[in-house]
């Protein structure tokens, strides 16, 4: 453990401390059973010892001292554990990060959040500020706070719609997991992303709250890519961006029971905007509230994409209040030109009722090159309630837009449809 102390003590005097704790936590620490303070780690309660406490390993809750090391110092005992361990984050507020928790484990994990984790403002020489990654097993549970203190630095952001652009840190990302649970958490004020699942298997989200005003950056409730099996259900997400967005490889994702605004919708993509990107299929949205978000459902493809297939995408029983471009499959997302080569299908939008500030209602506008294939318009009922100036694309009160895509519309409809 020398030549382990020894870099500790480089690392409080750098801006990358934590990836050299990294480093330790995954090396000799944890084979030597020991943390980075070189002792034994203390249980948060004698009575109990599969709890780790954090204040236990020097975590200070003042809201200003960087507590990463208490973090990851508690980590190499939780997962080191052969039986069933909790992480403890008590009442108060604790400034950590970046941090990264790193299995895999010798046991079921929980980390349990009952005060409020700050995240630093500055010092990410990664893209997230805390990682869970190769954790399988996972509970994290609350009712604690994710505070990213994106109000710092989002004015700094300039991001937009650019194809290359470094954003700020994720504050959660869970990479190469399995059996994941998130629930009672909340997350405040990403400095982008606040969640982003990649490369999971079996992920249950639930009972959760993320918030961000509506005017920030880049900040997605929940990103996902290349996940599958996923659920997240009776939650509150409102962001200045899109309230889920399910990317890339991602297949039999059900959001269910959400409420969405402000934010851009409820969004399957961008899909498109990498080389190679692998197809997304079985995605559920289904029983949601959308209040004044700048989209509702969508669909969105980057042009000049490589092929790829996006099926078998739902959209079912949605109230929506006050929405901007209500239902929106856009294929020509981004600024990079050419056409799309994500090849749409198998699309439903049944059962939406409420109110819409757009008088085009179904803006369906697809690739020249794959047009849409196998797309319903089923029982949508909504009334305009917003400026009497407005037109629409045909020129009366509301109407629909339909390019490259025959749209099959039945039920009940309150609008003029497209052409046949």
């Amino acid at each position: 453990m020398a030549n382990a102390r020894s870099l500790v003590a480089k690392a409080n005097n750098t801006n990358v401390g934590s990836l050299i704790l990294m480093a330790l936590v995954f090396g000799s620490c944890v084979a030597n059973g020991e943390y980075l303070g070189g002792r034994r780690g203390l249980a948060a309660n004698s009575g109990n010892p599969t709890v780790f406490d954090i204040t236990k390993f020097g975590a200070v809750a003042d809201g200003s001292t960087n507590t990463f090391k208490a973090f990851l110092n508690a980590w190499i005992q939780v997962c080191a554990s052969p039986a069933p361990a909790t992480l403890l984050i008590p009442k108060g507020k604790f400034l950590a990060g970046p941090v990264i928790f790193a299995g895999p484990c010798k046991s079921k994990v929980t980390v349990e959040v009952q005060g409020t984790v700050l995240a630093t403002t500055s010092g990410f020489a990664t893209p997230e500020w805390i990682l869970f990654e190769r954790v399988d097993n996972l509970v994290l549970t609350g009712p604690g706070t994710f505070h990213g203190q994106g109000e710092k630095v989002w004015a700094a952001d300039g991001c937009g719609k650019k194809l290359k652009c470094n954003l700020p840190p994720t504050s959660l990302k869970f990479r190469n997991m399995q059996n994941l649970e998130v629930n009672g958490i909340s997350s405040v004020n990403a400095k982008a992303f606040h969640m982003f699942l990649v490369k999971t298997v079996g992920v249950n989200i639930h009972n959760i709250k993320i918030i961000a005003p509506d005017t920030s950056p880049n900040t997605d409730g929940i990103h996902l890519s290349n996940a599958d099996n996923v659920a997240i259900v009776d939650s509150t997400i409102a962001t200045g961006d899109d309230c889920v967005s399910v990317g890339r490889g991602s297949n039999n994702v059900t959001v269910e029971r959400v409420i969405c605004g402000p934010g851009h919708g409820l969004s399957v993509g961008s899909l498109g905007k990498y080389p190679n990107e692998e197809d997304v299929s079985g995605i559920l949205v289904k029983n949601c509230t959308m209040k004044g978000t700048d989209n509702g459902l969508r669909i969105k493809t980057w042009g000049g994409s490589d092929p790829s297939k996006a099926a078998n995408i739902h959209f079912e029983d949605i109230i929506m209040e006050s929405v901007k471009n209500p239902i929106i499959i856009d294929q020509n997302y981004g600024s990079r030109g050419g056409d799309s080569k994500v090849a749409i299908s198998d699309v439903l939008f049944k059962n939406i009722r409420g109110t819409t500030i757009t008088k085009d209602v179904v803006q369906i506008e697809c690739s020249k090159s794959v047009p849409c294939q196998g797309v319903n318009v089923v029982d949508v009922n909504l009334n305009f309630v917003g400026k009497a100036s407005e037109k629409s694309s045909s020129g009366g009160a509301l109407g629909s837009l339909c390019d490259n895509a025959k749209v099959i519309f039945g039920g009940k409809i309150s609008f003029p449809i497209c052409p046949k």
